[in-house]
């Protein structure tokens, strides 16, 4: 199943992504399926834990992606669904790891030293 992203609805401090589930037949040019789902989001707790807005849609496209992985499941349990805080901070905390993970790979590199104008040379000199 692919999963399409289509979008976000907000009411207050509430925002639902609409995504759709595409099962394609044999032939990709036909669609046998739609599926449409609903995930309802809190912003207030993405705000106390740092999350921007823009990572949202990602985090609901990896509670999808889980729901989809499980073992034994072809399809996902749920048409709406809302984000727990759980789900959030362990989104959060994966975030923050790579993060932490990818500073201390950086290679710490040396101060540029420009060269004085007396070691440059001419050609002919």
């Amino acid at each position: 199943m692919q999963l399409l992203y289509k979008g976000f609805n907000q009411r207050a401090n509430i925002r639902s992504y609409r995504f759709d589930g595409v099962v394609p037949s044999e032939r990709p040019t036909r669609i046998v399926k739609n599926l449409e789902f609903l995930l309802k989001l809190d912003m207030t707790i993405l705000a106390e834990h740092r999350i921007r807005i823009q990572e949202a849609p990602a985090l609901c496209l990896g509670i999808l992606h889980a729901a989809l992985a499980a073992p034994g499941a072809d399809t996902i349990p749920f048409l709406s669904y809302t984000i727990t805080r759980a789900e959030i901070l362990a989104f959060a905390s994966a975030r923050d790891a790579l993060v932490e993970a990818k500073g201390t790979r950086r290679k710490h590199r040396p101060p540029f030293k420009p060269t004085t104008p007396a070691q440059w040379k001419w050609p002919g000199q």
